[in-house]
């Protein structure tokens, strides 16, 4: 009866036919993962993987779950969330403040740098985690070990015919799908791109060693209690097993021929590894002969498109997107790509889609991500080399969590999580080294429940205002994820149209390390690099939390019968847009820049950055159809709170202060947005509505949407932080001094939960008449 059961849950093809058999090439982390959560949603799925058994790979290193957990945890049997323990560093953990920061010091000087929290991550021994993701999938005959790929055909007459795999072995296989997870060096990779070089792995100019070490010596250990690989259930240090990693750059020194591992490698990094601040120094000289310990050249790949051969073919994981450690980004990547990988699948199944359209969209979404992923790393590695310029990485700034939050967020589901930290570095010549904190691991119970998310009111045909209602405030020990983060199944289209920009201003100018447009240069005080890009991607997201809004790619995905341009000053627009969308690089004030007869005009966050406002609102006005509707969507920028949790003397509030004295010195006034009712009456509109919503600054709200919301209007406020010491402060006669003791302040602040600040979002509607 088992047995008949077992086969009555297998998915079968959108016809009706054979169970969907899926081929997961690679037994690492990324596939094993991903064949839980096919099995779990009763796909056919099979692993091949080349070693002869799991412990023909014996390297272990420490990874970091973050924001990727609640996903992890979707993926897994619930059986295997419980056991999860017997993978962590530190089961026996038991979390703190002092626990959950992450300090990272100057690794000759010992001066502290900055400090990281990472909340609720759990870091895990990757051989353990391995093991334990093997063990029933083993048992159950999904693994086929000593299988190395060699050849994958389909049949080019045939849209639905299965993908031939051909093994070194002289085996073969069929299957609807096959997934490449077999890491960097990726075959299937290599076979998708017909052996051409553009798939080939780059090595990235930084040596990477690790060590795992048993001091033997509880005093030792205590020194390094951040490293610990594996505690056990023991309560003697001199039992924990310990990790330590050096990064340098490959141009100071290459290994001899052959060292790479053992005691040659760990002899090599002894002799050339010197003057480093304690403790850094002595547990690179604590570490006993006959160590654990290997040598190599961190390698990375950026992503670019490739022909999925209809759909039945993809990567994820390393395979997809092999980048540095910092950050502690790739397992996030690949956690994140085994989930929407699954979903995909799902919905072939369920014939919301087409294989190739959610294979498709499944690769233009981790391409996009994973492509940002790799060179934000390459960045980040840079960085960190040079003490001038440690303080511009990402780590430093936003934190280990993702750089920004995925796009198309799911107003179905929301799923809470938390940032945390990247891998723990101690490298010789780099002032970055992650300081002697205890391991963040805990064997508290991991649960994320997925919430569905609350619509906020959207407003009818009377003006409507929420912004008497009060948002209850949590109680402290209710916030307990400072860092949320939604996890989604990201960017879902099917689209490879290319961003069409009708203008040709591309050119930049660099001010203060920070880019700004050229085109119409000064008109606009904020920056429009990747930062900023970032921040108002956060705003996005926000907003979609917030009400609903879809902008603009993504309605151009909802209604592909409609035509969407998008205008900015900047030429900042994604590569991957719907084939009815276009940008246009342009002035918003200029009148060229709106067709005529249009059904809907959307404006967000413009209104304060416009000098002439009703020259925008006639022209808007002037384009459109009879009937038609103008929606502007504005953020107020005064700082506010009705508990009389914030002081007068504010220094969240005083930034915002001298930030609105500072751009009205560019034209700018910051508080219009509540004020737009004549403004659009003088244009000529009627039916004017506003709904105006109150949206905390933090995770303060006990309602969990608004928590999150929160979350991202604080991100949003801390990634302008950077920006007011340039153009804006500048304009005021403020010094660089003045500047960063006031950002200092205002951070400090921001981080006060117990202060109940909060902006008004001004949401306006108004149609010009019928006749």
């Amino acid at each position: 009866i088992v047995l008949q059961l077992e086969t009555a849950s297998k998915m079968t093809d959108p016809n009706g036919n054979n169970a969907l058999k899926v081929a997961i090439i690679g037994a690492g982390l990324t596939g094993l993962l991903t064949a839980h959560g096919l099995k779990k949603r009763g796909f056919d799925v099979v692993v091949f993987e080349k070693d002869l058994q799991l412990g023909d790979r014996p390297r272990d290193w420490t990874i970091l779950i973050h924001w990727a957990m609640p996903l992890f945890q979707k993926l897994l049997p619930e059986h295997l969330v419980e056991k999860l323990p017997e993978a962590l560093c530190n089961p026996s953990q038991v979390f703190d403040e002092e626990a959950e920061t992450l300090p990272v010091y100057n690794g000759e000087t010992g001066k502290l740098l900055f400090q990281s929290k990472v909340p609720g991550a759990r870091r895990v021994s990757r051989q353990r985690l391995r093991a334990l993701l093997a063990k029933d999938l083993d048992e159950a005959g999904v693994i086929q070990w000593g299988k190395q790929l060699a050849e994958l055909s389909v049949d080019e007459g045939s849209a639905c015919g299965p993908v031939q795999l051909q093994f070194q072995d002289g085996m073969s296989y069929e299957a609807q799908y096959v997934l490449g997870a077999d890491g960097s060096w990726s075959k299937v990779r290599e076979l998708l791109f017909n052996g051409d070089e553009a798939a080939r792995v780059q090595f990235s100019g930084y040596m990477f060693a690790t060590a795992v070490a048993r001091y033997g010596d509880a005093a030792k250990v205590n020194a390094y209690r951040h490293g610990v690989m594996y505690a056990g259930d023991s309560d003697d240090l001199s039992q924990w097993t310990t990790m330590w990693v050096k990064i340098w750059r490959k141009s100071i020194g290459v290994p001899p021929e052959g060292v790479n591992a053992g005691q040659p490698a760990l002899n090599y990094l002894k002799e050339t590894t010197n003057g480093q601040a304690e403790p850094f120094q002595s547990i690179i000289d604590w570490t006993p002969e006959d160590s654990d310990c290997y040598i190599d050249e961190m390698k990375y790949w950026v992503p670019q498109p490739f022909d999925n051969r209809g759909g039945r073919i993809t990567l994820a994981g390393d395979a997809a997107h092999p980048m540095l450690i910092f950050r502690g980004q790739g397992f996030q990547h690949a956690i994140l790509d085994a989930s929407q990988y699954l979903d995909a699948l799902i919905k072939v199944h369920e014939k919301a889609d087409t294989r190739e359209q959610a294979i498709s969209a499944y690769d233009a979404d981790m391409i996009e991500r994973g492509s940002k992923a790799v060179q934000q790393a390459l960045r980040e590695a840079e960085f960190s080399m040079n003490p001038e310029t440690v303080s511009q990485m990402m780590m430093a700034k936003q934190g280990h969590g993702r750089s920004s939050p995925p796009p198309n967020l799911d107003k179905g589901k929301s799923t809470e999580t938390t940032a945390a930290a990247a891998a723990d570095i101690s490298s010789d010549k780099s002032p970055a080294s992650i300081g002697p904190r205890r391991d963040p691991n805990s064997n508290t119970p991991l649960q994320s429940t997925p919430s569905p998310t609350r619509k906020l009111p959207d407003g009818d045909d009377r003006r409507q205002q929420d912004s008497s209602l009060a948002i209850l405030a949590a109680e402290p020990d209710e916030v307990h994820d400072e860092d949320e983060f939604v996890l989604t199944d990201g960017y879902d289209t099917a689209s490879t149209g290319s961003t069409s920009v009708t203008s040709s201003v591309y050119a930049h100018s660099i001010e203060n390390g920070r880019r700004y447009q050229h085109f119409r240069n000064g008109r606009y005080p904020i920056p429009n690099d990747d930062e900023e890009l970032n921040r108002e991607d956060m705003k996005h997201a926000m907003l979609l939390e917030l009400c609903d809004g879809i902008w603009a790619i993504e309605m151009g995905d909802r209604f592909p019968s409609a035509r969407v341009r998008g205008i900015d000053l900047s030429p900042t627009q994604p590569a991957w847009v719907p084939p009815n969308v276009d940008f246009l690089v342009d002035d918003c004030e200029q009148d060229e820049w709106l067709d005529s007869n249009v059904d809907f005009v959307h404006l967000r966050f413009m209104i304060i950055v416009l000098r002439d406002v009703p020259r925008v609102l006639n022209h808007a006005y002037e384009s459109l159809k009879p009937g038609g509707w103008i929606e502007l969507q504005e953020l107020c920028a005064e700082i506010l709170c009705d508990d009389g949790s914030m002081p007068d003397d504010d220094p969240v509030k005083y930034m915002y202060e001298l930030g609105r004295r500072a751009f009205e010195k560019f034209g700018m006034n910051v508080t219009l947005p509540k004020n737009l009712e004549p403004m659009l009456r003088d244009a000529g509109f009627q039916n004017i509505q506003c709904v105006v919503k109150k949206v905390p600054i933090g995770p303060w709200a006990r309602d969990k949407t608004l928590r999150l919301i929160g979350q991202y209007q604080k991100m949003a406020v801390q990634e302008i932080m950077p920006i007011l010491p340039g153009r804006p402060f500048t304009a005021l006669g403020m010094s660089q001094v003045e500047s960063q003791v006031t950002l200092a302040h205002a951070r400090q602040g921001l981080d006060d939960m117990r202060v109940h600040r909060y902006f008004h979002y001004y949401f306006w509607f108004a149609q010009k008449p019928l006749n």
